[in-house]
């Protein structure tokens, strides 16, 4: 049982950290997805918009069609001694009639009575007669409207497409003319046309993202492939070098004891043992770095985890680096709680703090001041202790903060040789805090100092 939250921990762990692989997959998966959504989206809109128009123009042609054809009966009889106030003669009636294309026409003469009409339904004329009323209809335009039609007792919505034609009497009085359409099959055609359109979307848009996914998995294949090589490569090169590293300081060491104990003179021998110590041993340096960074990447950082005094840790840590500032002159000072009891890795803890700190030290000025300061709190239920290192030195520069974190970057080149180091420490802080699952930045203000704050959980 402990073996399996052991592990789910750790799958957990490395979810939360990102892989690397992962992000860039998933990030490749939203863009290709992303562009066939987008076209796919275009093109059902496009068919939308192409079919609703295509049918309600042909709709609104044949209810046109059927209104001009009317109207100009109706034109001629006005003009060969029609009357606005008297129904049309029985020939002109005759020319109208009710069709699948035609429920309902009715002549409105100027004092707002019915001269000539009929419809499919008579509950139809006095709905028609209130949206006139109303003034829903516009003369020579087309409005869509919905009212109700009767199968027995039973009312159902539907659908009307409806035109108005104005006919004139001896230039000042006139008639208008309404001629209504059903239009419900097409209105509700569109509608499960619709419904069939966007169930179409999302199935394609599932299929768009399964098969973003498999590009990008085969996309990143020969990467992830390459990477695992250099990766392994860089470990196996780090560990391989440890050993010859070790047995050339010991040698190193060894000439120099020599050296002494013959108590000969040599400035120079002298001078190039104790510069090849330093080079061997900063090379040593760098190949535990490495070989840290690709366990690192192979998910192989654990954390062991035991209770443990953070701030004696932290102490230990500060006596240890205090002569590292007083070759500057720098004061090293701790603020840390007495009781403070945390469970988490001692040792990786402690080699959070001298990377920061090292750090701290090396970018400040002479007579400068470097402050840790350690704190227990509770953020949304989860306890956390903080770690503050705050420096008076150089600053980072605003377009170099967001790059501090990776490997061998260096904000000034030209120092590097100046105050040592590779480039690595920062990238290994940041590696330490994820395996833990917290958080770290840096704020700083140029010629003024920086703060590192790190957040752990416990």
């Amino acid at each position: 049982m402990g073996i399996e939250l052991k592990l789910k921990w750790r799958i957990k762990r490395r979810t939360a950290d990102g892989d690397l692989f992962a992000m860039t997959r998933n990030k490749l998966t939203l863009q290709y997805s992303g562009m066939l959504i987008l076209f796919l989206s275009l093109f059902i809109i496009a068919v939308y918009i192409l079919l609703y128009g295509v049918i309600w123009s042909e709709q609104r042609s044949t209810l046109g069609t059927i209104a001009d054809r009317e109207f100009q009966v109706l034109k001629q009889w006005s003009e060969h001694g029609g009357d606005s106030s008297r129904p049309p003669s029985r020939d002109v009636e005759d020319a109208f009639s009710i069709s699948n294309d035609q429920s309902f026409y009715y002549l409105i003469g100027d004092d707002d009575h019915v001269q000539l009409g009929d419809e499919i339904q008579s509950q139809l004329r006095e709905q028609v007669m209130h949206a006139i009323s109303q003034g829903l209809f516009e003369r020579d335009d087309y409005t869509q409207i919905s009212m109700q039609t009767f199968s027995g007792v039973s009312a159902h919505d539907a659908q009307f497409l409806v035109t108005a034609r104005e006919l004139v009497f001896n230039g000042d009085r006139s008639s208008m003319l309404y001629i209504g359409k059903e239009v419900t099959f097409q209105h509700n055609l569109f509608r499960w046309l619709l419904i069939l359109l966007v169930g179409m979307a999302l199935l394609f848009f599932l299929l768009a993202l399964w098969f973003s996914f498999w590009m990008s998995r085969k996309a990143m294949v020969p990467i992830a492939r390459s990477y695992t090589r250099q990766k392994e490569f860089a470990a196996d090169a780090s560990h391989e070098l440890r050993t010859p590293l070790s047995v050339l300081l010991t040698s190193i060491e060894a000439l120099q004891l020599e050296l002494e104990e013959s108590a000969a003179d040599i400035p120079l021998a002298h001078n190039i043992l104790s510069g090849m110590k330093q080079e061997v041993g900063s090379i040593t340096n760098l190949a535990g770095d490495l070989l840290q960074l690709a366990r690192s990447d192979s998910g192989e950082l654990d954390l062991n985890r035991s209770p443990f005094h953070a701030g004696l840790a932290a102490e230990k840590v500060v006596d240890r680096l205090r002569p590292l500032g007083d070759n500057k002159h720098i004061a090293i000072e701790l603020d840390a709680p007495t009781d403070l009891i945390v469970e988490w890795d001692e040792e990786k803890f402690a080699q959070l703090l001298i990377l920061l700190v090292d750090n701290a030290v090396k970018y400040s000025p002479e007579n400068g001041a470097v402050q840790v300061k350690l704190a227990d709190m509770t953020v949304k239920g989860e306890r956390m202790m903080t770690v503050e290192v705050r420096d008076s030195g150089i600053g980072i520069a605003p377009e170099a903060l967001p790059r501090i974190f990776d490997r061998f970057y260096r904000q000034d080149q030209s120092r590097t040789r100046q105050t040592g180091g590779h480039g690595l420490g920062l990238a290994i802080a940041q590696n330490i805090v994820n395996a833990g699952r917290g958080t770290i930045h840096a704020e700083s203000v140029v010629g003024k100092g920086t703060t590192f704050t790190v957040r752990l959980p416990l």
